[in-house]
């Protein structure tokens, strides 16, 4: 192995082999160190992939990656504990070029897309863990890792090693969160036949669908559940707040139990077998950066850096993790060409985040992090949407009721007028 690179990069999820890819495509000498036995292994995700992003990078892409199913279908759902008023969407667009999105599995889709960073040029070297930067001067020379003789040296260094990341917090870029600004996702892979999958989720053929469920899902705690359907199993999971988490006497496991037994999910799922069992954590949008994201020497992308965006109707993170890697290439190579890797010639980071979206997203819906604290939009707003539900489908013997009436029946001893329209506005501020 080379005594030194030009970049060596900490993570080989998304984030950190699409910069890999990017940089050994231009001829950049790339080192991708990951602790896991092979990409994927320890890697988390819901398990949508939005491909756009990746189909700029490798046109076609899912001509030969392992994806799983092309998502046709939609669907938003308020839970009470007997009932569901939902929004469903279809359309058979998203299931031709350049598609929307995939469900994938992280385990065969990282392998694969390592593959192609090798293929590039790149080395791997997995079953390895980064405990340090090595440093001269101040600046970020290299890592240090758990391995014999295992200083590597290099001009510059992207991390790309998670929420958790050691690395952006003794580098001076990153993360620093609060309990509050992090979720906790788990989730189980359960396997069903495909016949069976296609019948239980009105799907044809290779169609997939992505269901995200609120209120009862996580027994009205902020957060929410979802079923994303693979070719022969089901991505089930929930995602709940940590700071809420820790004032209930629940668990996360115990949450994800209880979604699965709700009396509408359960018949979806009852006939699976369990696969695998998975947690991650996540960070809101990045409303809690308290540091610059790059610093002399380093740069952080994808969750390290907080670039994970939900909007209620769907949750965006590896996008943006394929996004941030661009940029972070971007970056590199402007840096290289310079000759500067100290935070003047890494300074074009932010404008190439901008570039590809990822900074002028979280800008646009920074308010939406706090919007989706409301603890309503978990307990009361589920709660009567489902009771709407019955009153509008119901039939009852006499005169029959405007809807306006209705909901102002079913509103009151629930959400004052005032506090319904602060939430309205709260939310076309959040999501506009």
């Amino acid at each position: 192995m080379a005594e030194k690179f030009d970049c060596i990069i900490v993570g080989a999820g998304p984030a950190g082999l699409t910069a890999a890819l990017a940089l050994a495509r231009a001829g950049v000498e790339v080192l991708v160190l990951e602790r896991g036995e092979y990409p994927g292994s320890k890697n988390m995700f819901g398990g949508v992939l939005y491909s756009k992003g990746l189909h700029e990078l490798i046109p076609d892409f899912w001509d030969e990656a392992p994806v799983e199913r092309p998502v046709a279908r939609w669907g938003v759902s308020f839970l009470d504990q007997v009932s569901a008023m939902s929004l469903d969407f279809k359309s058979e667009q998203f299931c031709t070029a350049p598609y929307n999105a995939f469900t994938v599995l992280r385990s065969k889709f990282d392998r694969w897309y390592a593959g192609k960073v090798e293929g590039a040029g790149a080395v791997l070297l997995t079953d390895t863990t980064v405990v340090d930067f090595l440093r001269e001067g101040g600046r970020v020379v290299g890592v240090q890792t758990n391995r014999p003789d295992g200083e590597l040296r290099a001009d510059v260094v992207i991390a790309a090693d998670g929420i958790n990341s050691l690395l952006c917090r003794k580098g001076g870029s990153g993360l620093d969160l609060s309990a509050d600004e992090v979720s906790l996702g788990v989730k189980e892979i359960i396997a069903l036949p495909r016949e069976a999958i296609n019948k239980a989720f009105a799907l044809n053929g290779d169609e997939g669908a992505a269901y995200t469920y609120v209120g009862s899902a996580t027994k009205g705690i902020p957060g929410g559940g979802f079923i994303y359907t693979n070719q022969d199993s089901l991505s089930i999971g929930v995602v709940t707040k940590l700071s809420s988490l820790s004032g209930q006497d629940q668990r996360p496991e115990e949450l994800l139990e209880a979604f699965k037994r709700h009396p509408l999910i359960w018949p979806l799922v009852k006939e699976g077998e369990l696969r695998e069992y998975a947690a991650h954590l996540i960070p809101e949008g990045g409303g809690g950066r308290r540091a610059p994201l790059f610093a002399d020497g380093v740069l952080a992308v994808g969750d390290a850096a907080g670039f994970t965006l939900s909007t209620g109707l769907r949750v965006e993170g590896v996008n943006y993790s394929i996004m941030s890697g661009l940029a972070a290439a971007e970056a590199v190579k402007g840096a290289r060409l310079l000759g500067d890797y100290t935070r003047r010639g890494l300074s074009a980071y932010p404008q190439a985040l901008k570039k590809h979206g990822v900074l002028a997203d979280l800008e646009k819906f920074k308010r939406t992090p706090h919007f989706f604290k409301t603890s309503r939009l978990y307990q009361e707003y589920p709660a009567l949407a489902c009771e709407l539900g019955h009153a509008l489908f119901g039939v009852e013997p006499g005169p029959k009721k405007g809807m306006f009436t209705i909901f102002k029946e079913q509103l009151k001893g629930r959400v004052a007028w005032p506090q319904l329209l602060t939430d309205a506005f709260a939310g076309w501020r959040g999501l506009s």
